[in-house]
């Protein structure tokens, strides 16, 4: 077969289609394991993190040789698909956890967190102003239901508030790694992508487990809060809960109401998306919440309702109830079957499609019209004639040079070292990620 390397001018080119391909293969490997449960063991899914070890190279190399490039929207989202399944793989598996992770990593995933509980507590500030100042859309009884179905919302909260650090209760079963509450607005956020991708509104299944997902973060919550020395450094039932469509988040956005300044973690763009994604879409120009949301949420909150002076032991028995009724490793699975049909749609040709070296390995290139005899014909004349591994293989020995990784590497050695580096811990049983 026909052994050249990319040219100088094409290596762009070259270079984003392998990122792309090994994104893909480490989305996809990571959502198989999801689907069985997670890592069980340290010796479950080494090819999923082999693959992760891969890509995650590749990104590397790929930064130094394009610093200035820019990737587009469609490559970050199924990025940060990649993040939440790492994160959410990392809260379910007992031999996963973020105190395997780098400080630097750490550090990362903490400003994160906090940067997602300043947001969760804005949004809380614009909710308790709305049921007081109407808004453009509402008609004179819905504003006049605001009110008091906010007071409600406030009475379920000042009712936890009040015992938080004195009930005792089960403790969560893994609490090492990332909590649900650093999930939960990831998972909102590959949502709203989502849903502007395709453009269609959010379906009744996606509020369904969007709303359980709050339910197990409040769970979660509540039950850690119970620990001493715990409850300052957590976030609030309410702010498990502050997901909704905010008529006026334009205006604070552009100063009406105080808000910290952007972070790359949060920016206009990205809120603007997000709380689009609870916005009845019948009617643009009116801005009302979705109301089979706005009902499932405040169904979902009143989980949680109990008297005003209840004992510590009242809300143990109720958080034990609810975990009995929503039990987690049911919640997991209808998670991962989400993601895994967000993911499926979103790799239509008429959404985002697939990587173009994930097509040739399928036998077709729809996305340019090459499919049967006419893509025979490419494959012949390209040398696909041998299978798809020798085209890999020819890509990865192209001549672009990557950081240095313990020596200067092209990319097919960054990939040869990588495959040494697993097989070296899976013979001496280092754990992942040291």
């Amino acid at each position: 077969m026909d052994t050249r390397c990319a040219d100088s001018e094409i290596q762009l080119d070259v270079d984003l289609m392998v990122l792309e391909y090994t994104l893909f293969q480490a989305i996809e490997a990571q959502l198989s394991v999801l689907s069985r449960g997670g890592f069980q063991d340290e010796r479950a899914g080494p090819e999923p993190r082999r693959v992760l070890a891969i890509f995650e190279s590749f990104l590397e190399v790929f930064k130094h040789n394009h610093p200035s490039y820019e990737q587009s929207p469609e490559f970050n989202f199924r990025l940060e698909i990649l993040r939440v399944l790492i994160l959410l793989l990392c809260h379910y598996s007992p031999v996963i956890s973020t105190d395997r992770l780098t400080e630097d990593v750490s550090a990362a995933l903490d400003s994160r967190a906090m940067s997602d509980l300043m947001a969760r507590r804005r949004w809380l500030a614009r909710r308790e102003r709305d049921p007081r100042r109407g808004g453009e859309g509402f008609t004179v009884v819905e504003q006049a239901d605001q009110g008091p179905a906010w007071d409600l919302e406030q009475q379920i909260y000042s009712a936890w508030h009040s015992r938080s650090s004195h009930h005792a209760s089960r403790a969560p079963q893994h609490t090492r790694g990332p909590l649900l509450f650093s999930l939960l607005p990831r998972f909102m956020a590959i949502s709203a992508c989502f849903v502007d991708f395709t453009n269609q509104g959010p379906s009744d299944i996606w509020m369904d487990v969007a709303c359980e997902f709050m339910l197990q973060a409040g769970l979660e919550s509540l039950r850690l809060r119970g620990q001493n020395g715990t409850v300052e450094c957590l976030p609030k039932l309410e702010d498990r809960f502050a997901w909704g469509y905010n008529f006026n988040l334009d205006e604070s956005l552009n100063g009406d109401a105080p808000h910290t300044p952007p972070t790359p973690h949060h920016n206009d763009e990205t809120a603007e998306m997000v709380n689009n994604l609870f916005r009845l879409r019948q009617d643009e120009d009116i801005g009302l919440e979705h109301p089979d949301w706005t009902q499932l949420r405040i169904d979902t909150l009143h989980e949680f309702s109990v008297a005003a002076d209840a004992s510590a032991q009242s809300q143990s028995r109720r958080l034990e109830h609810l975990a009995d009724k929503y039990p987690r490793a049911d919640f997991q699975q209808r998670l991962a079957g989400l993601v895994q049909d967000m993911w499926n749609l979103s790799c239509r040709a008429e959404v985002l499609g697939k990587p173009v070296l994930v097509e040739i390995e399928e036998g077709h290139v729809k996305s340019l019209g090459l499919e049967g005899a006419d893509f025979d014909q490419f494959a012949a004349r390209v040398g696909l004639t041998e299978g798809f591994d020798e085209i890999e293989d020819c890509i990865l020995e192209k001549a672009a040079r990557g950081p240095a990784i313990g020596r200067e590497q092209s990319l097919k050695g960054t990939y040869e070292y990588q495959r040494e580096r697993e097989r070296r811990r899976q013979e001496g049983g280092i754990a992942n990620g040291a």
